[in-house]
């Protein structure tokens, strides 16, 4: 099906007469039949009022003149992106091929880590009441030395001055 068969698809599905879609395009009656019948298309002004005007976008016109697969739901600014793309030269286009994949793996990992995220909160964590398990241990008593309340005194008065681990 070809881009005038389109239009006309479109056209008739909301009812309206090539008359009336003449008027909203401001183009002539003689102009939509042209368009329909594949004798002449519109200009791009013309055609982005059409969009407008049938509801549609350039993937649903051009799904069968365009050589790449298409997605019904490809925006305007989409299209213009890929025109734009494709009057790049090779380098140009590697360069945003580079951008794209870097993005799409930066995307790509804020999405797992955001599952992964949902995913522990939802499970159940089991929680330990004796958690003493977890209190650090800094040093272990002296075996090599009898330690007296003095020394032990002494040890922790080191520990707790903070001035010493400046």
């Amino acid at each position: 099906m070809g881009i005038g068969k389109r239009i006309k698809e479109a056209r008739l599905a909301l009812n309206l007469t090539q008359e009336e879609l003449a008027h909203i395009l401001g183009v002539t009656k003689g102009a939509v039949a042209n368009y329909e019948n594949e004798t002449s298309h519109p200009k791009e002004p013309v055609m982005y009022k059409m969009f407008e005007a049938l509801n549609v976008d350039a993937n649903y016109l051009f799904q069968d003149v365009v050589k790449i697969p298409v997605q019904k739901d490809i925006s305007f600014a989409e299209y213009e992106h890929i025109k734009k793309y494709r009057a790049l030269d090779p380098q140009g286009q590697e360069h945003v091929n580079t951008v794209l994949d870097w993005e799409t793996k930066r995307t790509s990992t804020i999405a797992q880590k955001d599952s992964r995220i949902a995913e522990l909160e939802q499970s159940n964590i089991t929680q330990f009441p004796n958690r003493s398990y977890l209190e650090p241990v800094a040093a272990h008593k002296r075996t090599d030395i009898e330690v007296t309340e003095e020394l032990q005194k002494a040890d922790d008065d080191i520990m707790d001055n903070d001035d010493e681990w400046k």
